[in-house]
């Protein structure tokens, strides 16, 4: 889903060094995702849809209340419900169900938290 994000905002998508050992940023200026270059494959998909929904947010900054809500539409976008709930009855660790959704552990983590806000 967060592919049809990008071509829907005219996202480029780079590979280049980043500072502090980020895996990804979002540049609001120049419409620019960059990527750190040897992340593995659940790492770039993950990085890149966090650093989509920043995009689709609109943010321009940095702020925890920010990256909460980055990494919430971006496990919305990588789980389907049906998928979480099948896996969640078989692992019941965020390491193992990430491995299982092919998502990183963080994206298991902000998934758990969206679900049990949104049933209070």
């Amino acid at each position: 889903m967060f592919e049809q994000v990008l071509r829907q905002l005219s996202i480029q998508v780079i590979e280049c060094e980043l500072p502090n050992s980020w895996w990804g940023a979002y540049d609001i200026t120049t419409n620019t995702i960059g990527l750190r270059p040897e992340l593995g494959p659940t790492q770039r998909r993950s990085t890149l849809s966090h650093e989509a929904a920043h995009a689709a947010l609109k943010h321009d900054g940095h702020s925890l209340t920010q990256e909460r809500d980055a990494e919430e539409l971006s496990a919305a976008w990588l789980i389907m419900h049906c998928d979480f709930q099948h896996a969640s009855r078989i692992y019941n660790t965020p390491i193992a169900l990430a491995h299982e959704l092919n998502v990183l552990p963080r994206d298991v983590h902000a998934y758990v938290r969206m679900i049990q806000r949104t049933q209070k």
